[in-house]
């Protein structure tokens, strides 16, 4: 049994938000979604729908600084996250503790919007946020 709900989007780092929004939407022909704005974490996200699926593009407020600038920094541009809902995220990150995945930046600040990442070392490479499910995560994955 999955711990996991639902699969939500990929998200790709991008330096200009601006100049990738073209590329993705007028060029590739994704439909931009409700689902845009900007974190107190430093960066700017923008969804859209690309062949059917949810995609996101986040870009720092400043180069190098912020969870998404340093990883840009460090990384390039391109792959950034996946994203995934659990129905509880206290229990999601017991359960992954138990079982040695590590839980980077867990965040309950806001009902609105619970997440953490699993560490990139323990999930072959990938970043992975988990979130917890919501009225408005389900709203805003349409």
């Amino acid at each position: 049994m999955s711990v996991f709900e639902r699969f939500d989007h990929v998200s790709i780092g991008v330096k200009d938000i601006e100049k990738a929004k073209k590329l993705f939407c007028q060029v590739l022909g994704g439909e931009p979604l409700r689902d845009v704005g900007t974190s107190p974490e430093g960066f700017d996200w923008f969804t859209f729908n690309l062949g059917g699926k949810k995609m996101e593009l986040v870009s720092p407020h400043k180069a190098g600084e912020g969870g998404v600038g340093r990883y840009i920094e460090k990384y390039g541009e391109g792959y950034h996250h996946i994203s995934i809902s659990v129905k509880d995220l206290k229990e999601a990150i017991a359960h992954f503790e138990a079982n040695g995945v590590r839980v980077l930046s867990p965040n309950f600040d806001r009902s609105t919007w619970r997440h953490c990442y699993l560490h990139p070392a323990d999930t072959f490479g990938a970043l992975i946020q988990v979130f917890e499910e919501n009225e408005k995560t389900l709203e805003d994955a349409e």
